[in-house]
């Protein structure tokens, strides 16, 4: 029904005197709508950011299906249970709940307000005139109250708290995709943390082998004290990282306990030793795609889109409002009805509402450039991933044929040593550089893994089943 027919409807049913009043607020509604008054909005809309049609890096492998649980593609069974266990015990992410909880529950508030609302009232009292008489009075009826959404307010309001609150549903995703991958990475980082600890057990070993036989060497006149004191430094230096190992190893623990949603220094985790194997990469799809799969983008949009809902909202509230009701009950003994409309409408103040609108309009803009911003470093995120993983995979080639030259050097200093040839120098600079190459490698590794985990980040998904996030709201 339109406008001018829900006041024509009116207009029938209020007394003759009344139908003044109503005419006056027909010809203003016929002036608003004549000119072309209200805000348009959107929804679909988009960044003006013209991407390009495919990333600059192709797989140079088939892609792995994709899979709104990434992490499954790493067959890893314990992994599996950590993230499932974060996303079900972690504290940030029950915030988020609530935070969703009262989003559905301000969308409940903000759509009833297009109803009418009925109110029941009884009362009564005693009054003493002055001849001491007494004059009891009682009151039971109904009353009903209801704005009519002639220009729409009421409705762009409710829309604007529907996209809000899915915008904070998508927040709740983003937070949960967030979640996995740190859970991921340090579960890997504590998996490489182990294999650490081992390499410099191992090298105090080397270290304290080899200091056995220059001390040996040196006892029989074929080495000197210096060779001695370079080897003892040497060790103690490998033993030096030994305390920092120890505690990242701890800090890496800590840290897995708390984004499970248990407290620090847990007995309870389970970990592997041992490094995964990376998967294929996934499919990567086009840059555009991230608008629909990344949660941050889709809550960005949506809340580019509740703002423009506020801008008609705005729009809407400088034309004049209509407001109608009813009453209908007994008045001391006596069954009564009444019916009331009223409109309002602003005359002057002095640019209040217009400002709003503007505002509101400038808040829009506001959206608009932090989702356009957002999906050019979105893109970025994506892109950065892919060509750090492949850089990294040249690296540890490079890294590892170094390794194999290093290792031959050492061996023949070594050899050199022994017969005589040269002084210990070059054994000690041939062990460092491979001891030094080991390290490098195994950090290298964990650094490939992180960028496979900022690579699933970046291409979003919605890690949280679409049961977790139907909260029941009634009303």
């Amino acid at each position: 029904m339109s406008a001018r027919q829900s006041v024509l409807s009116m207009n029938c049913l209020l007394s003759p005197g009344s139908r003044p009043v109503l005419a006056f607020l027909l010809l203003l509604i016929s002036f608003f709508v004549s000119s072309g008054c209200g805000h348009v909005v959107q929804e679909d809309v988009r960044p003006p950011v013209i991407p390009q049609p495919s990333y600059t890096l192709e797989p140079s492998a088939p892609e792995a299906d994709s899979c709104h649980q990434w992490w499954q593609v790493f067959n890893d069974p314990l992994l599996n249970n950590h993230i499932q266990r974060a996303l079900t015990e972690n504290f940030s992410l029950k915030e988020g709940v609530a935070r969703l909880k009262q989003a559905r529950h301000l969308q409940i508030q903000e759509d009833s307000r297009r109803y009418p609302s009925v109110d029941g009232r009884v009362s009564g009292g005693s009054e003493w005139e002055t001849d001491g008489e007494r004059d009891e009075s009682s009151r039971v009826q109904l009353e009903l109250t209801w704005e009519v959404d002639l220009w729409g307010r009421l409705s762009a309001a409710a829309k604007a708290a529907d996209s809000e609150a899915e915008a904070t549903e998508d927040a709740l995703q983003g937070l949960a995709l967030l979640l996995s991958t740190e859970v991921a990475d340090t579960y890997f980082q504590l998996a490489v943390q182990h294999l650490y600890q081992e390499l410099l057990h191992r090298q105090v070993t080397a270290n304290e082998t080899s200091l056995a036989v220059i001390k040996l060497r040196f006892a029989n006149g074929a080495a000197s004290l210096v060779d001695v004191y370079q080897q003892q430094a040497l060790l103690a230096s490998v033993k030096a990282r030994i305390p920092l190992s120890d505690a990242q190893n701890i800090v890496l623990r800590n840290r897995l306990s708390v984004l499970l949603g248990q407290p620090p220094e847990s007995d309870s985790l389970a970990l592997r030793y041992t490094l995964p194997d990376i998967p294929a990469l996934p499919k990567l799809g086009v840059p555009v795609d991230l608008l629909q799969n990344r949660p941050d983008l889709r809550q960005l949009q949506r809340q580019l889109v509740a703002a423009d809902y506020r801008v008609a909202e705005a729009v809407a509230d400088r034309l004049p409002g209509l407001k109608i009701g009813g009453a209908a009950g007994w008045v001391t003994g006596d069954f009564l009805t009444s019916i009331f409309a009223e409109a309002l409408a602003t005359i002057v103040d002095w640019g209040e509402k217009k400002s709003e609108v503007e505002k509101k309009k400038a808040v829009v803009e506001e959206h608009m450039a932090r989702y356009s911003q957002r999906y050019l470093v979105a893109i970025q995120e994506v892109e950065d991933a892919l060509w750090q993983e492949r850089q990294h995979e040249r690296l540890l080639v490079a890294l590892n044929e170094q390794l194999r030259i290093s290792k031959a050097t050492l061996r023949e200093s070594r050899s050199r040593y022994i017969q005589g040839v040269t002084d210990y120098l070059p054994v000690l600079t041939a062990l460092v550089s491979f001891q030094s190459l080991e390290m490098d490698i195994l950090r290298r590794q964990q650094e490939r893994i992180s960028y496979r985990l900022l690579l699933y980040r970046g291409l979003g998904g919605n890690v949280l089943a679409p049961e977790l996030l139907t909260l029941k709201t009634e009303n």
